[in-house]
């Protein structure tokens, strides 16, 4: 591997790392659908599978069970619906709401969506050795991190408690 400054860093480069990672994993994972034919981006797997298993929520329910901005799951559920995967209706009990359902077009499919996401999962899973606990590091990771974040583990560091 050739010179990398951000790796020299270490921790103090750890975030840069990982918006790395995940700039290149959605990178190729557009190639990939590109390549494959199939017209989604590659984080609405999330909104597939959420609505697969709920069948039907807003996006303040989306937001919440992924962790993910108000913004940002208007935006993801605005280009699927634009895209034809998505069908929204108002709610009966607030007219303000907006629920989302997967459409005719995203069930039929589904099948081969869920087949390459197995294929990517399975691949994925090969970068790691059998032994490997880093799911679980990420998971510990991310609920300390939940607990006290950057500029309050920055700032106790500081002494500005």
């Amino acid at each position: 591997m050739k010179y990398d400054f951000v790796n020299e860093l270490g921790y103090l480069g750890l975030a840069v790392r990982l918006k790395r990672l995940s700039d290149a994993m959605v990178h190729s994972g557009r190639q990939m659908y590109k390549e494959l034919g199939l017209d989604i981006e590659p984080n609405w797997f999330l909104i597939f599978l959420l609505l697969k298993k709920y069948e039907k929520l807003s996006v303040t329910e989306i937001a919440a069970k992924l962790h993910f901005s108000h913004p940002s799951v208007i935006t993801m559920v605005g280009k699927m619906e634009k895209a034809g995967y998505l069908h929204s209706s108002l709610d009966k009990l607030d007219s303000r709401k907006k629920l989302f359902t997967l459409s005719l077009k995203a069930e039929e499919n589904l099948p081969r969506f869920e087949e390459v996401w197995q294929a990517g999962t399975e691949g994925v899973k090969k970068l790691f050795s059998e032994d490997n606990n880093f799911l679980n590091t990420l998971e510990a990771l991310e609920v300390q991190y939940s607990q006290k974040d950057f500029k309050e583990r920055t700032l106790n560091e500081l002494g500005n408690e």
